[in-house]
């Protein structure tokens, strides 16, 4: 009897003691299918890299977060756990409520100054208490310090024409992928260098600072004058943005040999000149800068059309009356500014929010032998309507209602991606003049990348009307909406110059596993009976087998 009372203690004690220690235990095995918990090994390469600790403020933190927030929350803190424990050096966390931290307002002004300016802005959320809708600002975001630097890493990011559930799930599949981008972009490595032609486009600079500022945190930018460069050698990448006059045949040939020797570039291209009409509505004209002949070779055709979109599209102020004495203006649909959805099948598109398009011309893929593997990136809505140049697009069009007659052009590609063995578009055919022979190469024995994108002005940002400065990049001023123009550019760089396996953590995909809401309503008292009266039923089936046991042991 003696014995039976020592182990009940000693099994008690146990339990007790193991409740009390597992606060400060953090263990989890991955049983899940996808593997959502698991650390990518690009993640684990980049911990065990570090050199030197790491200080993470985690801003989304608050016990009355609604339900979606308090599931980021989670997941976050999961996979912060995880950076910790498999890190071989310091990362500490420290969790920051604005409104306990700061409760003079001036100091969470400043805080909430500096959070925004870390690219972490406030997210308005409504909260019943009390019987009352209270307003209330949440930062879904966490700042990384190491040393004097730091970031901000944001981590509410979907899709946000998508539902707000599938804007949830998007942002927590690439939680790892964008707290690692935050601490890869504090690590010292080696920097890439990417070259930007400017002797072709004539894009003020202060268009281009958006796209300038951001590239600058993660690459060294050179200014290069193609036709007074007599080869690419020294640079990783190039960079063309709406260019506007016709390359010579020797630069094609720098452009060509670049490619082929492995180098990466990415060219936003117009394909119509789009010229306005004062009062009346744009006009657009075939546009060749010279480049039709090596894409095409390349498998590509960027064609001179313009590509609306019924469904999906921008909004610009138009005069649609009179309001008294004074123009009414309203925001009116423009289909000339597509919103883009990314391919949801790609590491640098995925989950990405929509991509805001002007003036874009289609790209076609061409058969042919040259060997490279194409994926489409970027895509309008299925309800297109495409105008091939010359032609002519009135303001009037605007605000019509949409008839789905007009738009029958079905998903239009705006953006490709080519990877592989590059074979010059100059092979059996006389070599430029003016060009070192003696290097030319007619296949690659290294993989390059090219990304067409069928729009320039997706990687300008606009210009402020009252400061007369640089818009926030991807920012419409009409809409108040910043889109992934950003994100998408800052990825394809990312995928073609970096190690490629660093992307892999986007690639987690975590499914929604909803109930049948047909089946629930149809058979709801079966599930009430197997949600409540099974455990009980189970419970008490336990106690009668515990009661007989012991009565067949001790009974007389």
């Amino acid at each position: 009897m003696k014995r039976n009372i020592r182990a009940w203690i000693l099994s008690i004690s146990a339990g007790l003691l193991l409740l009390l220690v597992s606060p400060y235990i953090y263990m989890r095995w991955d049983l899940s299918e996808e593997k959502k918990f698991t650390l990518s090994e690009s993640t684990i390469a980049t911990l065990q890299a570090l050199d030197g600790p790491i200080h993470i403020k985690i801003y989304l933190e608050g016990n009355d977060l609604p339900g979606g927030f308090k599931r980021l929350q989670k997941a976050s803190l999961d996979i912060l756990h995880d950076l910790q424990r498999n890190s071989p050096q310091t990362i500490s966390l420290e969790t920051v409520n604005i409104y306990d931290a700061y409760p003079n307002t001036d100091e969470r002004e400043k805080e909430i100054f500096l959070l925004d300016s870390l690219g972490l802005p406030p997210t308005n959320v409504v909260n019943n208490a009390g019987g009352k809708q209270v307003q209330q600002m949440v930062f879904p975001g966490i700042v990384i310090e190491k040393g004097d630097k730091k970031t901000g890493v944001l981590l509410l990011k979907g899709n946000q024409l998508a539902s707000s559930q599938d804007v949830l799930n998007q942002s927590v599949e690439g939680l790892e992928y964008e707290i690692m981008k935050g601490i890869q972009s504090l690590m010292e490595t080696e920097r890439k260098k990417i070259g930007f032609f400017l002797d072709y486009s004539r894009v003020p600079a202060i268009r281009q600072l958006g796209l300038i500022a951001n590239l600058r945190k993660s690459y060294d930018l050179y200014p290069v004058d193609l036709s007074a460069s007599s080869t690419l050698e020294g640079l990783d990448a190039i960079c063309l943005i709406q260019p506007d006059r016709k390359f010579s045949e020797s630069d094609q040939y720098k452009i060509d040999q670049f490619l082929v020797k492995g180098g990466k570039g990415i060219f936003f291209l117009e394909g119509v000149r789009v010229d306005t009409i004062e009062g009346q509505g744009l006009v657009s004209s075939v546009m060749d800068v010279g480049l039709n002949e090596l894409l095409y070779r390349y498998g590509l055709r960027l064609n001179a059309n313009w590509v609306k979109d019924g469904q999906l599209s921008g909004m610009i102020p138009l005069e649609v009356g009179n309001f008294g004495d004074k123009a009414n203006l309203q925001l009116m649909p423009w289909p000339a500014f597509p919103l883009l959805t990314g391919n949801p099948s790609s590491v640098i598109t995925k989950n990405l929010d929509a991509i805001y398009g002007k003036m874009v011309s289609s790209i076609d893929t061409v058969s042919g032998s040259s060997g490279l593997r194409k994926t489409p990136l970027l895509s309008t809505s299925p309800y297109t309507q495409i105008q091939k140049a010359p032609a002519t697009l009135p303001f009037a069009s605007s605000g019509k209602d949409f008839n789905p007659a007009q738009y029958q052009s079905g998903s239009q590609v705006i953006a490709y991606l080519l990877e592989g063995q590059f074979q010059s578009t100059f092979m059996n055919r006389p070599l430029p003049q003016d060009t070192l022979a003696k290097s030319f190469v007619t296949k690659g024995q290294k993989a390059g990348g090219l990304i067409v994108v069928g729009d320039g002005d997706l990687a300008l940002n606009g210009i402020d009307p009252n400061t007369k400065g640089p818009a926030p990049f991807g920012y419409d001023p009409f809409m108040k909406h910043t889109f992934a123009n950003r994100d998408f550019i800052l990825n394809a760089f990312h995928y073609l110059l970096d190690d490629q396996k660093a992307l892999l953590a986007r690639n987690k995909n975590i499914r929604l596993r909803p109930l049948d809401k047909a089946k629930v309503q149809a058979r709801r008292s079966f599930y009430q009976f197997l949600n409540v009266g099974v455990p009980v039923v189970f419970g008490i089936v336990i106690s009668l087998l515990v009661i007989l046991y012991r009565k067949r042991k001790y009974g007389a």
